[in-house]
């Protein structure tokens, strides 16, 4: 066998003449290539050029001997590799993918609200996703009451993980809901009355003032069980919802009036990927509360934008509907006693009907500042240029064009 031959003739000599060393080194080398020898063809082309050699045609032809044995070590190399090429590993029973629900709000064309004389712009059709979460998803939220005022980005994203769905024939408006927004005839949202724009001063604008009043985790958890059936979500675990103030603390919200509280899902977004989930919320009240305390807009500005239509607001989709939702409700105070005092009477005075203000519009106001962009937590940035602006604040909300041009910044 030419190649078996050759190398053993060799090794022996090599052998004989080597030092004890040179002995070991050349056993392990001769294992090394035993195993190519064996395993990856010139085994097959000593075994068919030796085979040649008994066929009495081709004994003497020495080209037609190497051709065909080379040949054949080739067919041999490319069926080794064929047969490992086609191993596949078997999938795991929960690595399959899962079906993914959907419920689609439709929203009409409309230009965005705040902005005058813009061309406008089709709004995204609004689809809330459900989606299982994978095998190796991070921790679920913990299932007590979570902070709605933490200090999220506004309109970050998140890794999508299971979530409830709107149920089908749920109370609301289809053209006026969009997903993230709650059922307006379940939570209509209520107002804290200690909360005024003559009290922002020692209530929610100071340091830690919501908890003082937030209610505890015992009573949010029992709220969000319930509620979360009332909803129709199909998925029931209480670790996918945050039980949410629809009017914040932050912003003088009800503390613990049901129907200021509600069990909004982590992950929910629209058609085009933006999200809505709790965490975004959590992030655009943050945003609002820094702007009613800085006098930028006034707290009635703030709980308008925060209410019902949240999502409208914060990306700026105009209504296409009426919305039938009953208006946020304030509880009445605690009786007071009063000395008895001889009743006068007298004539009421006619209430004039007083026109809501105008929602501001944060983007025009900042712009006509003329600052360069909206940080994610609300402040301002007046830098000239864009590389680095916001870093130390979270990232850009919003370019206003005084520096480039005008839109959304990185979420």
């Amino acid at each position: 066998m030419p190649i078996a031959a050759r190398g053993w003739r060799w090794f022996k000599a090599k052998w004989r003449s080597g030092s004890t060393g040179i002995r070991v080194g050349l056993g392990a080398l001769f294992a090394g290539v035993g195993f190519v020898y064996v395993c990856y063809g010139p085994l097959v082309f000593d075994a068919a050029h030796w085979a040649l050699g008994k066929m009495v045609r081709v004994r003497d032809d020495r080209r037609i001997r190497v051709g065909v044995s080379v040949a054949l070590a080739i067919v041999y190399l490319a069926a080794l590799g064929a047969s490992a090429s086609t191993v596949r590993k078997t999938p795991a029973s929960g690595d399959s993918p899962s079906p993914i629900a959907a419920v689609v709000a439709t929203a009409t064309t409309a230009p965005s609200a705040g902005l005058t004389g813009s061309a406008p712009a089709p709004t995204p059709d609004a689809t809330q996703i459900v989606t299982p979460a994978p095998p190796a998803a991070s921790p679920a939220p913990p299932v007590g009451d979570s902070d709605d005022e933490s200090s999220a980005i506004a309109g970050s994203s998140f890794v999508p993980s299971a979530t409830g769905m709107i149920a089908v024939g749920a109370a609301g408006s289809a053209q006026d809901r969009l997903p993230g927004e709650p059922d307006p005839s379940l939570t209509p949202g209520a107002l804290n009355p200690a909360v005024t724009q003559a009290t922002i001063g020692s209530t929610i604008c100071v340091s830690g003032w919501t908890a003082t009043i937030r209610p505890s985790s015992s009573f949010t958890t029992a709220l969000k069980i319930k509620q979360i059936v009332q909803y129709g979500y199909s998925d029931t675990q209480t670790s996918a919802y945050e039980e949410d103030h629809l009017i914040s603390l932050e912003l003088g919200g009800a503390p613990a009036d049901a129907r200021n509280l509600w069990p909004e899902p982590y992950t929910v977004t629209l058609a085009d990927g933006r999200s809505t989930g709790a965490r975004t919320k959590d992030g655009f009240e943050t945003k609002l509360k820094n702007q009613v305390c800085a006098g930028t807009i006034t707290l009635a500005q703030a709980q308008s934008s925060i209410g019902i239509h949240w999502v409208h607001a914060y990306y700026g989709i105009a209504l296409v509907a009426s919305s039938t939702a009953a208006p946020l409700t304030t509880p009445p105070p605690a009786p007071i006693a009063k000395p008895t005092v001889k009743a006068v009477t007298a004539k009421p005075a006619t209430p004039k009907p007083v026109a809501p203000a105008p929602p501001a519009d944060p983007n025009a106001a900042a712009k006509a500042a003329g600052a360069t962009a909206i940080c994610a937590n609300g402040k301002l940035s007046f830098s000239k240029t864009r590389s680095g602006t916001c870093s130390q604040d979270g990232g850009v909300h919003w370019w206003t064009g005084n520096v480039g041009a005008a839109g959304p910044g990185a979420h």
